[in-house]
């Protein structure tokens, strides 16, 4: 995610190397130089006020569209992963839990 005006805007892919010198906003893990962020509308906005860039899932590109934001796909960025986590406790079960993790799993 670029601010629209960013000079890699208009590029087809970008690689990390290509965003080596950029300031990253990071939800998790920032590092010194990183300006850290909570939630999807402070990326949206730091990007938009070119505070910052960001890696997002292609669902969010997908979905929110801005015109002060644009989204160019980094081909060796690292795929998100999303883990599910549930109690087993006996008493406590779902059958809807039980369907959504065998769902989960079968599309893993």
């Amino acid at each position: 995610m670029l601010p629209a005006e960013h000079r890699l805007a208009g590029k087809q892919e970008l690689a990390l190397a290509d965003l080596e010198d950029e300031r990253w906003l990071r939800s998790t893990d920032p590092r010194p130089d990183d300006l850290p962020i909570r939630t999807i509308e402070e990326k949206f906005e730091c990007v938009a006020a070119a505070t910052g860039i960001t890696l997002v899932p292609t669902s969010v590109a997908e979905q929110y569209s801005r015109p002060d934001i644009t989204y160019v796909p980094v081909r060796d960025a690292e795929p998100d992963q999303v883990l599910l986590v549930w109690e087993k406790e006996k008493g406590r079960r779902s059958p809807l839990i039980d369907a959504f993790a065998r769902i989960a799993q079968e599309r893993g």
